[in-house]
């Protein structure tokens, strides 16, 4: 009967995580196992990306002499695996509010917690394949045998990615106990996903940094240098001592997970208390109030903290990659490549202001309060357009501010500082119009966390294959600009690019607003 009820909670978990996906195959026609098995393949095959990617980049470095190398890649992903467990574990257990609706089902609460971990445990799991790379390859370069190579490596990352899931969920479940997290709750998880960012964020630049050092190998870190041991030796002293001290671990936190916390969690003992008080503000108009109110929407720590990581975390990790690691400038580009940064700064707010932007999920982060502001007697298209400039000023603040520390320390001129920001300005504008627009084609007002609006039409993959190919694109159009620059006379160069922007501006700018007009606003 318990298996039964965790195989059907499971499936539940895996339609419920990717609403947006579900859709999708039962529109071509999939349903019951091969529609699980579909979007079970989907997480394989990101997997495998992963692990594809990373598996031939280490193939080039000896893992078996090279420890510090070993530990420090391990060490990054450990990081990398903590942060992406830290957001997946308060989406699906904390920001869904859906555990009060199974207390009065008659179902094990070890089957709805197994479902639950199961669904996360496959959607991070991607994140951590390198790892598994690793133990594999380190073992296959000793010289044994390969399978007895991939044996260990495979088991050593079972239980390794094991001790690493308990360790992170005891962490979140014992914090949401506390009476600081149930009184500050949506702080609290803000400053906990940020911390475990800022800490990805550390790890980046210490393994950059330290692949610069004149030394010639990297520190090896204590702790992971033991998983060194156990790939290389699995039968010395250190191994078998090491292996003992994990399983040990994993059973004591696997029993302190079950009979201690996740009672308490599924009771609800982690719910907020603290009773929001609201204020009763006079002599506001209407516009004014939906503006407190959208600006309210995106108090989401959850959503914000995952629309930063997909958008604005990885442009400042390659920046600062940038500026510490090659030491890069631009002190000298003069006045005439004011028009490249222009294009420039367009192109960055185009690749930065993607599917996981704030903008592609304006109008679904009203949920229900849609329909109700909808039956108001107020122009609907007014509040939409409403909401549009709101969440575009608050883009472009967050860009100019980016495009202002980038010029500060590419050490720009203040003309081409200035171009830059105009161009980050723009180049949100249409982007937004863009994303606003998908938004609403991909409505969702049924969603209970940020993840499922994220994943609307494509998932994180899409998104990074958007990203991917629009840097690739961009870096070609702003190198093409510089270089006719410099083989042409830069007036003509410059009037003809901006004739280019104008023309293309005004077309996506015409386009949308033809849409809008047209479009059929019926929920």
């Amino acid at each position: 009967m318990i298996n039964r009820q965790l195989m059907q909670l499971i499936k539940i978990n895996i339609l419920y995580v990717n609403p947006q996906q579900t859709r999708k195959q039962r529109e071509n026609g999939k349903t019951g196992a091969a529609l699980y098995r579909s979007l079970i393949y989907q997480y394989l095959l990101l997997g495998a990306l992963f692990a594809f990617i990373y598996g031939a980049l280490l193939l080039t470095t000896n893992l078996v002499k090279d420890i510090g190398e070993f530990t420090n890649i391990v060490g990054l992903f450990t990081i990398i695996g903590l942060s992406q467990s830290v957001t997946t574990i308060d989406n699906v257990f904390f920001e869904s509010k859906d555990l009060k609706d199974y207390l009065p089902l008659p179902l094990s609460q070890w089957a709805v917690f197994a479902a639950k971990f199961s669904v996360v445990g496959l959607t991070i799991l991607p994140t951590a394949l390198p790892v598994w790379m690793m133990f594999v390859i380190a073992g296959i370069q000793t010289g044994r045998f390969i399978g007895i190579g991939f044996t260990v490596g495979t088991l050593l990352f079972i239980l390794y990615y094991i001790f690493l899931f308990l360790f992170c969920s005891i962490a979140i479940f014992s914090f949401a106990q506390t009476g600081i997290y149930r009184h500050h709750q949506k702080l609290m998880t803000f400053l906990m996903t940020g911390i475990t960012m800022v800490a990805m964020a550390v790890a980046v630049f210490v393994m950059n940094m330290a692949n610069n050092d004149n030394s010639t190998s990297l520190k090896a870190i204590p702790g992971f240098a033991q998983l060194h041991q156990i790939v290389v030796d699995p039968t010395s002293l250190v191994s078998l001592v090491t292996v003992a001290v994990l399983l040990i671990s994993v059973f004591v936190m696997g029993v302190l997970l079950q009979k201690w916390l996740l009672p308490k969690v599924m009771s609800g003992a982690n719910a907020q208390t603290r009773t929001v008080k609201r204020k009763h503000r006079q002599g506001q108009g209407m516009a004014r109030q939906f503006i407190r109110y959208n600006l309210g929407l995106l108090g989401n720590p959850t959503l914000l903290t995952q629309s930063i990581s997909i958008t604005i975390f990885p442009v400042v990790i390659y920046s600062i990659a940038m500026f510490v690691q090659n030491g890069f400038s631009l002190a000298n580009l003069t006045a005439k490549y004011a028009g490249v940064m222009f294009v420039a700064g367009i192109m960055v707010a185009i690749i930065t202001v993607n599917q996981g932007s704030l903008s592609s999920v304006m109008i679904s982060l009203d949920r229900q309060n849609l329909a109700f502001i909808k039956s108001l007697p107020i122009d609907f298209k007014g509040y939409l357009w409403l909401k549009f400039k709101l969440i575009v000023i608050v883009q472009s603040l967050v860009l100019i501010c980016l495009a202002i520390g980038f010029g500060f320390f590419a050490k720009l001129l203040w003309l081409n500082v200035l171009t830059l920001c105009l161009g980050v300005v723009l180049g949100n504008i249409l982007s937004s119009m863009y994303n606003y627009t998908r938004d609403w084609r991909l409505l969702d007002l049924t969603w209970t966390n940020a993840t499922q609006l994220f994943n609307r039409g494509g998932g994180n993959m899409l998104i990074g294959f958007v990203i991917l190919g629009t840097m690739i694109v961009g870096a070609m159009v702003v190198g093409l600009y510089a270089a006719m620059l410099n083989a042409f006379p830069p007036v003509i160069i410059n009037v003809s690019a901006m004739m280019i922007v104008i023309i293309a501006t005004t077309y996506v700018v015409w386009h949308y607003m033809d849409y809008w007009k047209k479009a059929d606003l019926t929920l």
